[in-house]
């Protein structure tokens, strides 16, 4: 008895899944084949997800229009298509995926989530454990960076994904038939070549660059070597040669420390490159006009070769960014006078436009300013906070590695700006006074403190509120204060 081939396709709001169904069932359609389609909106915490579902069957001269199903049925998805990680792994953990069927032909890239991008650390999925549930759940899965393909290309990632999708033979249907549909449809060149270049195949995943020999990072343990030479090309990207190269030296400096372990340099090489590159308003200008931005903005723009993208960066700086590139002292007065006026909750609105003369040397001027950086009040407070988490860290590592290695974690609360850096660094400090400091004295034993900071970072980042953290440092406290004389002689 003969089946159809079910097909089940998931993306993101803009991303063309509709004009990728529509290709399929065109093609279907002129290969001779039966065809039905249906789409179900959803939502995905980012711009919205739709599920698209398609069967396709071939036709026999004298057969009877099939019944073909309206919806995706757990187990019974032969092909399915994700332009999206978190997606694909949605659909793998409700069934959807098999291993005795599944064909996943999946774009390696992500799109946050509003809690991700909300959280107080670092609150990203971990791409390469959605990698994995993919591949463990589907019979075949083809994870590859189509994205970096479509910039490459001047396409739309959907054009890409048709290619991958007839590459792959898991459908009846000829490519002529896909390059006949897309032709029907618009910007048929741009998606023409996607389609080819999907056609022939997309690179893998680019994978973080090991250091190569002789650089400044070979002679820290291995754990932290990869971490480091991406904080080198960072900070000297961020700055200059000169921040890289006191990066350099700290983590060195550590390393050589009795107790360091591999685990403790990593912690520090990731943290401490993060907030030596703390952004401020001069970074905000030297990522806007960044080259690289510009495929991927006519590509979102779904421009055509030869069209004009015009684009415009809505910001809105507030005083405290805005004043933060004042030296110290002139900033803290400027401040003072702010906050006495009521104004620190105000903002700038501006347009600008890095696609226009004036808007291009407004952005520009300000990049420049690059040089003057340790010179400004927002510089200044970044190096304290840095000196303050240092000490703490070495001085954690006197009583063992697993308690330096949380104090080393606990740089992830510090993020944001404003009234959020402010918010998060109180975060930090009550907890350093509510657990690390009763560890330093002796009230608190090592190894329940490694785990304590853990809980509390934890319940920092997970409520932004404070209410976790308020009841997760009040039980710390009773612990300490119900036996604190056994717990010394622990």
């Amino acid at each position: 008895m003969r089946q159809p081939t079910r097909i089940l396709i998931a993306a993101l709001g803009g991303e063309g899944g509709g004009v990728l169904v529509d290709w399929i069932t065109r093609a279907a359609i002129e290969a001779g084949l039966h065809a039905t389609r249906t789409s179900i909106p959803g939502v995905a915490q980012r711009t919205g997800a739709t599920t698209y579902y398609v069967e396709v069957m071939p036709a026999a001269p004298g057969d009877p229009v099939p019944v073909l199903g309206l919806n995706a049925a757990p187990g019974r998805v032969d092909v399915f298509l994700g332009t999206e990680l978190l997606e694909a792994a949605r659909r793998a953990e409700a069934g959807f995926l098999t291993r005795d069927r599944t064909l996943a032909i999946v774009a390696h890239r992500r799109a946050y989530t509003v809690t991700e991008k909300s959280e107080g650390g670092d609150g990203r999925l971990d791409e390469s454990r959605l990698a994995q549930a993919v591949r463990e759940t589907a019979r075949e899965a083809l994870i590859a960076d189509y994205e970096a393909l479509a910039r490459q290309t001047g396409a739309a990632l959907n054009a890409l994904m048709l290619g991958a999708l007839a590459a792959s033979n898991a459908v009846p249907i000829p490519p002529d038939a896909f390059r006949a549909a897309i032709r029907a449809g618009k910007a048929a060149d741009s998606n023409l070549r996607g389609f080819e270049a999907g056609l022939a195949g997309a690179p893998e995943p680019a994978q973080p660059p090991a250091p190569r020999a002789g650089t400044g990072p070979d002679d820290l343990p291995e754990e932290a070597r990869a971490l480091a030479a991406e904080g080198v090309k960072r900070l000297t990207d961020f700055q200059d040669a000169a921040l890289a190269g006191h990066y350099l030296a700290t983590l060195r400096r550590f390393a050589a420390l009795p107790g360091a372990d591999g685990a403790l340099v990593a912690a520090l090489a990731r943290h401490l490159a993060l907030r030596l590159s703390s952004e401020d308003v001069i970074r905000v200008a030297q990522l806007k006009l960044r080259d690289a931005r510009r495929p991927r903005l006519a590509a979102e723009a779904k421009a055509r070769p030869g069209d004009i993208v015009h684009v415009v960066e809505f910001m809105k700086p507030g005083p405290a960014e805005v004043l933060s590139l004042l030296p110290p002292s002139l900033a803290r007065r400027a401040l003072r006078f702010v906050e006495r006026r009521g104004w620190m909750e105000k903002s700038i609105a501006l347009n600008v436009s890095p696609t226009r003369p004036l808007g291009f040397l407004r952005l520009r001027l300000l990049a420049a300013l690059r040089g003057w950086r340790p010179r400004t009040l927002k510089h200044a407070e970044e190096q304290a906070w840095i000196a303050e988490w240092l000490a703490l860290v070495e001085r954690a590592l006197r009583l063992g590695a697993p308690l330096a290695r949380e104090v080393a974690e606990s740089a992830r609360l510090v993020k944001g700006y404003a009234a959020t850096d402010a918010r998060t660094r109180q975060a930090w400090r009550r907890i350093m006074d509510a657990v690390l400091l009763p560890a330093l004295d002796g009230r608190l034993p090592p190894d329940l403190a490694a785990d304590a900071l853990l809980q509390a970072r934890l319940a920092a980042q997970k409520d932004p509120e404070g209410d976790a953290l308020d009841r997760t440092l009040a039980a710390i406290a009773a612990r300490i204060a119900s036996s604190p004389q056994r717990l010394a002689a622990e």
